[in-house]
């Protein structure tokens, strides 16, 4: 024993021992937390078992941030202030350009929530709750946006 640390990669047996101590929080707990902390994550797990980068990035201060996506880039689209209104864009137009995003559209805020109520509300008023619950994307493309359902179903808005 010479009192040094060393990690132990093979020289001594290793024992995993089940349930030894209580545990500071339930297995549900920790399972739900893991797919919470995947979901935010960049990386996306693909149906064929790979594994990519996405371009999107989990923003814990405003829910549209997180559903609003670019129809012709894939980017996200970020919230801004401009001029005293507050306005969504996309991610790649902000960073790169409009030359690198060049259909990306702005949404004036207002518009955007009015649209969400009017379509997955049952009063047509926005509500973020119901917002959160049942809408998984909205893509926004030159013309249009198409609001992807978690149920599966798709909603198209003029704009």
């Amino acid at each position: 024993m010479t009192g040094k640390k060393a990690r132990n990669i093979g020289q001594r047996n290793r024992y995993y021992v089940r349930n030894s101590h209580p545990a500071i929080v339930s297995e549900e707990v920790f399972d739900k937390v893991q797919e919470e902390m995947a979901r935010r994550a960049r990386l996306v797990l693909k149906e064929d078992g790979t594994v990519e980068s996405s371009k999107t990035k989990y923003n814990g201060k405003y829910l549209l941030g997180n559903l609003i996506v670019c129809g012709d880039c894939g980017a996200s689209y970020r919230r801004r202030t401009e001029r005293g209104k507050v306005v969504w864009r996309c991610a790649t137009r902000i960073e790169k350009g409009k030359e690198e995003c060049v259909d990306s559209l702005t949404l004036n805020d207002e518009w955007i929530q009015k649209v969400l109520g009017e379509a997955i509300c049952e009063n047509g008023v926005y509500d973020e709750e119901l917002i959160r619950n049942n809408v998984d994307r909205v893509y926004v493309f030159h013309k249009n946006i198409i609001i992807y359902n978690k149920d599966g179903h798709k909603l198209t808005a003029a704009l």
